[in-house]
C-alpha cells in the first residue's frame, strides 16, 4: 500500500483510497479478516448539510465507519470559536 499524501489536513481522503485503506487492513488482519472494525477519516465539511452529505456519503459507501471534523490548518477561522459552533449548530448530515 502506498501512503496516501493526497488528504492533507483538513482535507478528506478520496473515497478509492479509503477502499484502498480497507483492502489493506483486511489483507494484514491475523484471523478472520471478515471481523467488522472500524475506519475513521475526516475533513472539513460544508456547513451545508447538503453539501456535506456529498463530501461524506461516498466515504462511507467506501467502507468508512467514523467522520473526523477538522478546520483547516493554516486557515483565517484556525483559532476561532464561531466556524465550530457553526457546525455544530447545524448538526450531523444526514447520510440516508
Amino acid at each position: 500500500m502506498s501512503v496516501v499524501k493526497n488528504a492533507p489536513h483538513g482535507y478528506p481522503p478520496d473515497r478509492e483510497d479509503v477502499r484502498e485503506m480497507i483492502t489493506y487492513v483486511r489483507g494484514h488482519r491475523e484471523g478472520d479478516a471478515q471481523r467488522p472494525f472500524d475506519l475513521v477519516v475526516g475533513g472539513a465539511t460544508p456547513a451545508d448539510t447538503a453539501m456535506a452529505k456529498v463530501a461524506i456519503g461516498p466515504l462511507r459507501d467506501a467502507g468508512a465507519t467514523w467522520w473526523d471534523e477538522r478546520q483547516l490548518d493554516p486557515g483565517p477561522d484556525v483559532d476561532r470559536l464561531a466556524p465550530v459552533l457553526r457546525h455544530i449548530e447545524a448538526g450531523p448530515p444526514e447520510l440516508d
